[in-house]
């Protein structure tokens, strides 16, 4: 997906309270998160998939495979192009309201001569993760993810899917697309670009998809370390669903990818993996929310704000300076490997010299464990 990005670095004085809180449940869920390296080089490593390719027949197969060992029945879409045969895959989390549904959408090919990493083997991988996670909640609003063929084409998958497959009884709440998450290794990934529609013909959506992508972006602040930058939806799979009225949002890379775009250099190794995986959380967290699964809070609810702490990037030891009572500090790896559990009081200071350099979870709780808030530490020598 090639685009010329005029951003505005979003400005979050206060914004963050106002379309929802932190909730711990959502930030538990982001948490499962795994396997993305792992997964990235299974994907890269059947080498460049364009359409009607053999590759992308066993790049196919693959994401079937892993579908079922979820638990799903994967659904195949097939269409025809240009006299050959071609397949969207479509997996279904049903909700408590049988026609209501988000669709998460990422393509799943690649143009002859990439193995496609970053583009689209980081959405590919975000909805394989969403589709795991998501598998035992129970979401009020049904979750439908789709790997699209033929995105390189012109999104002739996605196209065929709203004109052909989706049906007329389907309500289709906000298709979210995921396209090119990867970062580029060396650059700043610190940002996020969520994609909302501006497109005039027609406009009726317009409103809606800006508020939806302003939810998005809130979502990042709350349950990532990225900072969200907005811009116009362009040349990406919900071209097809943005025509049909339907609200839609995404998520696209903010740094530069230019010298491996649509070349062989597109792998792993030019991506930001550390970068992808935290952009994957936060396409969790919204699937999580905007699927409406149930979360608890209450009178004693566990929704607090990130707590700060100081210095971050850290090298040797970290403060709390916003915390005023005994506490609980434990950090998680970015597979959710509990790495370390402490009590502490007020002005302690945290040795964190025995973590390698990488983005860690923490998880801080009062004594009696009804306040609880989490945050994330970067450690970087």
């Amino acid at each position: 997906m090639q685009r010329i990005l005029h951003c505005i670095i979003l400005l979050f004085l206060g914004f963050c309270t106002v379309a929802q809180n932190f909730n711990q449940d959502i930030s538990d869920y982001t948490l499962r998160v795994d396997s993305v390296p792992f997964q990235l080089v299974n994907y890269e490593g059947f080498g460049p998939k364009p359409s009607g390719s053999p590759a992308l027949d066993l790049t196919r197969d693959w994401l079937l495979k892993k579908y079922q060992q979820y638990g799903y029945a994967p659904q195949i879409d097939t269409f025809i192009y240009q006299g050959k045969k071609a397949y969207n895959i479509i997996v279904e989390k049903h909700g408590e309201d049988s026609n209501q549904w988000i669709i998460i959408g990422a393509h799943y090919d690649s143009v002859d001569e990439s193995p496609g990493a970053n583009d689209n083997g980081s959405g590919v991988v975000a909805t394989l993760q969403i589709a795991r996670i998501i598998r035992d909640l129970n979401p009020r609003v049904g979750v439908r993810v789709i790997n699209f063929g033929a995105e390189e084409l012109g999104y002739i998958g996605s196209s065929h899917y709203v004109n052909n497959t989706l049906k007329s009884t389907d309500s289709i709440q906000l298709m979210i697309n995921l396209d090119q998450l990867g970062g580029t290794l060396g650059k700043d990934n610190s940002k996020i670009v969520c994609e909302r529609d501006e497109f005039q013909n027609p406009s009726s959506n317009n409103e809606l998809s800006a508020l939806k992508t302003d939810t998005l972006a809130t979502i990042l602040t709350l349950y990532t370390d990225l900072t969200p930058v907005l811009s116009a939806a362009y040349a990406s799979d919900y071209i097809p669903f943005e025509s049909k009225g339907i609200v839609i949002t995404g998520l696209y890379q903010e740094s530069d990818y230019k010298d491996h775009y649509h070349q062989s250099s597109d792998r792993v190794s030019n991506m930001d993996v550390n970068a992808t995986e935290e952009v994957i959380r936060g396409a969790v967290a919204a699937t999580v929310y905007f699927s409406r699964v149930p979360t608890t809070a209450g009178i004693n609810n566990r929704v607090y704000s990130k707590p700060i702490i100081t210095p971050n990037p850290a090298q040797d030891n970290v403060i709390f300076p916003t915390i005023n009572y005994p506490f609980q500090v434990q950090i998680f790896s970015n597979l959710g490997y509990l790495l370390m559990d402490k009590e502490m009081n007020v002005s302690d200071r945290l040795d964190v010299a025995f973590l390698p350099n990488g983005i860690y979870s923490v998880r801080i709780s009062d004594l009696r464990n009804i306040q609880t808030s989490y945050s994330t530490l970067i450690i970087a020598r």
